[in-house]
Parts: structure tokens; C-alpha cells; sequence
């Protein structure tokens, strides 16, 4: 009994579920499980009618697992009544038709037939970049034994508006075969029964009709799946996933007219399947030029690019909210390139075409004992008619004294292979300090000062260092790796080495090409130097007091350094 009751709990978690959108508003409903970010939409309507629902033709699914259908929820439109969607395939021909039934003359030019039990769902909407997507799956009951014949029950995702090339109004329907657009197709082969299906129609043929036959196809049989797995969905057959996609003006105005319609009878049902929140457009935001938490010294302007980036806008107003415990106007000031503060009394500036900057500095009476850390959170409206339409950012900078903590940048010189990095402290006053090369690809010890690597490829990294009390700084290292050319081996590296060690002062270096010593202490003070020519084969540091430094040599062939201990 217990096994019987498993098994069957099991299989019933393979069917989806549905949910009737019956007596809730159509706009909320919609912007609750259709629409994503980037877009935003309004004047909906279910069946050509705003606020409440009251047709069972429109409601949301859940796959509870069934992987076929490739989504996990969203929303569902039928030619007839909801339930009929929910599986197991028991029927071939189930039918569930909806009293005062809806037809829709958007879709007679498409029609093979007369239009009977639609399902239609319409919204005017702005986009906040030139394309809008949205991932659907069509199934029904016409599926196989009507495929190439006139009931060919249709859908279509109709999207009118101003042509990006032309600005003329067209109206183009997306849902469409993937990849079918050509110059002799402009608007490629629409989605349906009897272009998409198992590659057999009526009384087992195995090829459309030669004639009578709009865009009747058994070429694109890896879009379809057939449904053997007695669970899942009623329909006896269905799409993969696709995805409808539309290429817009950014900011105009469309309207989106989605419809699904029984064709010559009005029995057989079909359904679409839209994804959650897949309705949508790649977001553009204001892209500010800047490593993450980097310091903002208090006398040294931090000058940060800033763009609209992933769009075509020329501009676009930003509104700011400042965070942080460090107070614009008292402990900072911001200024745009064209001179205006950036402040609690003016939060709002506007990204003009190309490229534009703001200029961040500490003032002279900010009391930066400690660092402080400065928060801005960026608003950005694209769409000046549509202010609803929104990004969001953020950015974070710590502000602090002079001259804490610094590195250099460095270039690394290696043949066929690098083996080993490192980065200098230039000012180091407050250790211990904690270091990040990022990418982590080669590095062997990518939180450590110096480490063994495997770069076989010129490259350049960004290390980031953090002193014990959270001043921070971030430098170039490039490692340039020669290649060996034209069968000439180039010379190696030089060898490097320092004894002894630890040394009571004097130590001997082995290397080729010196061309300056250095030395720097555990806080990265450089506390010696000296330029050689070819003369310091030896070198005395004995004023230097006891403790751990760290030797660093520069040849022709770049740069090694080495721990030493004197004594």
C-alpha cells in the first residue's frame, strides 16, 4: 500500500497545475507574472475588456517538475477552458469550449478558417533598450491527426509600432521560427500546427500538400516534441521552448497584442505557455569606470567616467541618494564636468552624450581619523515620458588621509612562461595588509603578496590591497610574456640570489644586469635604494635595524625580489 501510494504521488507531481485568473484584475495580474525588467507596460486588456477577468482561458501554471516543458511557471492562455492544459495525455481530442465565446479579427489574415474560442491579451508598453524578448511554448489537441489541414489552430504575438529602420508603423508577428528570416522571408515562417509539428499529417503522409497549404512545413521537426509520457500536459503534442523577440526604438511606444484561437471549429483546444517574467528588455544603466571600495585620499581628486551603458540613449537623468557615514558637503564634494555640485540640496544630474565624468574630493576639514565610507545609490529614468520606467546602482568609495597605503605598478617579463608575481607597496603605514589579484587565473596564492604562477599568456591583472584599518588601494601588473621566435632561443631569465641570509648586514647578490637595488621594510617603505652599473654585486644595509625586508632587484630582463632577515 505504502509503495502504491509513492508510485502515484510521483506520477502526479509530473503533471503542471494551473490557476484561473478569473475575478482578478488583468493588470495587475499581468504585471505580477509576465512582465520583466526593462519594460513598462500599461492599458491592459483581457479580450479586448480592462479590470476584472471572467474568462477561465487565462490563469498561471507550474511544471511541478515536468522538465519538457522547460519552464517552471508563468502564464497560460487557451483556446478553451484552463483545465484542459493539465496532463496526463488521456485524449487525443479534448475539448473544453467557454461559453460566449471571443474571436479576434487581428488574426483573420492569418487564419486558414473561421476564428472561434480566443484567447487575447493586449498592452501598450515602452522598452528601455532596442529589444524586447519573451520565451513561450505552443501546444494542442490538433496534434498529429490535423497537421497540414485547415484547423490549424494559430497564435501570434503581434507587436506594432514604429520600424527602427524606416520609423514607419508596421505591425510584425514574433513568434516565429527560430532563424527563418531571410531576404526572401523578411518576417520569417510563423509558429504553428502545420509548420512546426512531427513531420506527419493527415492519414500518415509524410510531406504537405503541394498546393492549398499555407506555410505547411515537415523541415522543422527538432522544434516539436511529441507527448508519449502520459504525464505533464493534456496536448498531444508541443513546442520546445522558443523565444519571441522584437527589435525597437528605445522609449516609443508599441502595443502588444497576444491571441490564440481555435481554427474552423471551435474544438481540439491549444494553449501558450509565457513564461514568468520573461517578458522583458536587457537593462541600460549608468556605468560608472571604477574598482570597487577604492580610496578616495583627501587632497587627491578621484575623477570617475560615466556612460550609459548597453543602450543607445545619448542621455539620461540620474537621481542620487547618499549613503555612507561620510556626509556630502562636509566630509566630500562631488562636481560634474560641467561644474555643478552633486549634493543633498541638487541629487539630480544628467549623463549627456559620449562620455562625461564626476570629480570626487575630500575637504580640508573632514574629520578622517578613521576612513569613512561614502555610499551613492543611482536612480536612472531613460524614458522622459515614462518616469516609471527605472535602473538602479550603486557605488562605494572609502574616504580617507593622504598617502596610506599605495602600490606600484609593475611589469613582470617572462619567456614561454611566468612563474612567479609579485606587487610593492610604495607607502604602507598601518599592517598587517591583505592583498587580491584578480583574475585568479594563473595565480597560484591569489591573497598573497608575492606568489608562483603558470601565465602563459601576456596579460594584465588588477591587485588590490587593504590595510588593518580598511584604506585601500588598486594598481596595474602586467606580465608580458615573450614567445621564443624563429627557432632562436632567447636568453633566460637571469638567476637570482641573496646570501647570506639572514646576513648581519652585507649581502651578496647574483644576478645579471643589475640596474637598481631596493629595499623595503615589512610596513612597504622603501628604506634603501641604489642604481648600479654592473657594481653591486654587494651591498651593505647594515644601519638598517633587525628585522624582515624584502630585496628587490631590476634587470634588464625585469624584476625579482627576495625575503632577507638581518640579524
Amino acid at each position: 500500500m505504502v509503495c502504491t501510494l509513492l508510485v502515484s504521488w510521483i506520477a502526479g507531481a509530473q503533471n503542471i497545475s494551473v490557476s484561473s485568473a478569473v475575478n482578478q484584475n488583468i493588470a495587475n495580474f499581468v504585471q505580477n507574472n509576465l512582465i520583466g525588467d526593462g519594460v513598462y507596460v500599461w492599458n491592459v486588456k483581457f479580450q479586448n475588456a480592462t479590470g476584472t477577468v471572467n474568462k477561465p482561458q487565462i490563469g498561471t501554471f507550474l511544471s511541478n517538475g515536468f522538465p519538457h516543458l522547460q519552464m517552471d511557471s508563468g502564464v497560460v492562455m487557451t483556446t478553451g477552458h484552463l483545465d484542459v492544459a493539465v496532463g496526463p495525455n488521456s485524449s487525443g481530442s479534448l475539448s473544453n469550449a467557454v461559453s460566449g465565446f471571443y474571436t479576434d479579427a487581428s488574426l483573420a489574415s492569418y487564419a486558414s478558417g473561421s476564428l472561434n474560442g480566443c484567447s487575447t491579451l493586449d498592452f501598450d508598453f515602452v522598452s528601455i533598450s532596442p529589444f524586447v524578448t519573451m520565451n513561450y511554448c505552443f501546444g494542442s489537441e490538433e496534434y498529429d491527426e490535423y497537421v497540414w489541414s485547415s484547423f490549424n489552430d494559430l497564435f501570434a504575438f503581434l507587436v506594432t509600432g514604429p520600424d527602427p529602420v524606416t520609423g514607419q508603423t508596421v505591425t510584425r508577428n514574433i513568434a516565429i521560427i527560430p532563424h527563418t528570416v531571410s531576404s526572401t522571408n523578411p518576417n520569417g515562417i510563423v509558429v504553428a500546427i502545420n509548420s512546426v509539428n512531427g513531420g506527419v499529417g493527415q492519414g500518415g503522409a509524410t510531406t504537405p500538400p503541394t498546393s492549398g497549404c499555407v506555410n505547411c512545413y515537415n523541415t522543422f521537426t527538432q522544434f516539436f516534441v511529441s507527448n508519449t509520457f502520459a504525464s505533464g500536459v493534456q496536448y498531444d503534442g508541443f513546442t520546445q521552448k522558443l523565444s519571441a523577440n522584437a527589435t525597437l526604438v528605445p522609449c516609443a511606444q508599441y502595443h502588444m497584442h497576444i491571441s490564440i484561437c481555435n481554427v474552423g471549429d471551435n474544438s481540439y483546444d491549444s494553449g501558450v505557455f509565457l513564461e514568468k517574467k520573461s517578458f522583458n528588455s536587457p537593462s541600460a544603466d549608468v556605468s560608472l569606470s571604477h574598482r570597487y571600495a577604492d580610496t578616495i585620499e583627501r587632497s587627491i581628486p578621484k575623477v570617475l567616467p560615466l556612460s550609459l551603458a548597453g543602450s543607445s540613449y545619448s542621455y539620461g537623468n540620474v537621481t542620487v541618494a547618499f549613503g555612507g557615514d561620510a556626509v556630502v558637503g562636509q566630509d566630500y564634494t562631488i562636481v560634474t564636468d560641467t561644474g555643478g555640485a552633486i549634493d543633498q540640496l541638487h541629487p539630480t544630474f544628467t549623463v549627456g552624450t559620449g562620455l562625461r565624468t564626476l570629480t570626487f574630493r575630500g575637504t580640508p576639514t573632514a574629520d578622517l581619523t578613521e576612513p569613512k565610507l561614502i555610499e551613492l545609490y543611482l536612480m536612472t529614468s531613460l524614458c522622459e515620458d515614462h518616469p516609471a520606467l527605472k535602473t538602479y546602482d550603486t557605488i562605494r568609495f572609502i574616504l580617507a588621509e593622504d598617502d596610506v597605503v599605495r602600490l606600484r605598478s609593475d611589469t613582470i617579463v617572462a619567456y614561454d612562461t611566468c612563474k612567479q608575481v609579485g606587487v610593492e607597496l610604495a607607502i604602507g603605514l598601518h599592517p598587517p595588509f591583505t592583498f587580491h589579484w584578480f583574475p585568479e587565473t594563473g595565480i597560484d596564492f591569489p591573497y598573497q603578496q608575492y606568489s608562483t604562477a603558470t601565465i602563459t599568456e601576456s596579460r594584465t591583472y588588477q591587485v588590490s590591497v587593504a590595510d588593518a584599518r580598511g584604506h585601500t588601494d588598486t594598481t596595474d601588473i602586467y606580465v608580458e610574456v615573450r614567445p621564443r621566435t624563429n627557432g632562436v632561443e632567447q636568453p633566460e631569465e637571469a638567476a637570482f640570489e641573496v646570501y647570506p641570509n639572514p646576513t648581519d648586514g652585507e649581502i651578496n647578490l647574483v644576478a645579471d644586469g643589475i640596474t637598481l637595488v631596493e629595499v623595503y621594510n615589512v610596513a612597504g617603505m622603501c628604506v634603501f635604494s641604489r642604481r648600479c652599473n654592473d657594481d653591486c654585486r654587494t651591498v651593505d644595509i647594515r644601519p638598517l635595524p633587525a628585522g624582515l625586508y624584502t630585496v628587490r632587484v631590476t634587470t634588464n630582463l625585469g624584476t625579482k625580489t627576495e625575503k632577507v632577515i638581518v640579524r
